[in-house]
This record gives C-alpha cells, sequence and structure tokens, in this order.
C-alpha cells in the first residue's frame, strides 16, 4: 500500500512539474525569408556545347550563377542581372570535360542548386 501511495505522488508531482515548465516555455519562431527564385531547369541536360538555364524571379535582383566541379572548384561565375518573371541564362561548355557538375543560383537571401550533365 505504501508503494502505491507513492508512486501515485511522483507521477501527480512529476504531472504537475510537467505542466508548469510547458507553461514558462516561450516559443521561438523564426520567419524564413520569402523564396524568390523558382520553376528552375536546364535544357538540354545533359547536353554536348550548350544549354540553357531557365528560372522564374518574383522580383528585380542581382543572381550570382556558379557552376561547380563534384570537387566543389568553381569552374563558372557570372553574375546576372535578373527581372521579374521569366529570365534565362545559356552557358557554353567551352573547354569543360564531359561529367557532372552542380550549378547554382544565389541571391540574398537563397541558394538553389541542381545537377548539370555535359556529355
Amino acid at each position: 500500500m505504501k508503494k502505491l501511495l507513492l508512486i501515485t505522488f511522483l507521477c501527480i508531482f512529476s504531472f504537475s512539474f510537467a505542466q508548469q515548465n510547458g507553461e514558462q516555455n516561450t516559443a521561438v519562431i523564426q520567419k524564413e525569408p520569402p523564396t524568390t527564385l523558382s520553376s528552375i531547369s536546364a535544357y538540354p541536360n545533359p547536353f554536348n556545347v550548350r544549354t540553357r538555364i531557365n528560372f522564374k524571379s518574383s522580383q528585380s535582383q542581382i543572381i550570382e550563377f556558379t557552376v561547380k566541379n563534384l570537387l566543389g572548384k568553381t569552374v563558372y561565375f557570372k553574375k546576372i542581372n535578373a527581372k521579374t518573371g521569366y529570365n534565362s541564362i545559356e552557358f557554353e561548355r567551352d573547354d569543360l570535360r564531359k561529367g557532372m557538375y552542380i550549378y547554382s543560383l544565389q541571391t540574398d537571401s537563397e541558394i538553389i542548386s541542381k545537377r548539370l550533365v555535359i556529355r
């Protein structure tokens, strides 16, 4: 009987303690910046000589277009003045070898990366 009474007391005490702590905690809500880029694609992909990166921007902004090899080395970089609406970047292979690359579009608030394959 003493054990049952002790267990009941501990359950009630821990339950009330948990409720008090739950009331004192304040939730921190982080507001994420709005996404400004969408509908990002490369066509054709894979490609032999050139491809076109297409994307939609919700505002006029400067975008950094970067192509990196799989080791993370930047092999191409260009700043683009994107307008509101649909935009396009032509990318030529030049002296890059066949293989897989990662291209990125970076704004002040976001970075979007996708895969690009050269045949």
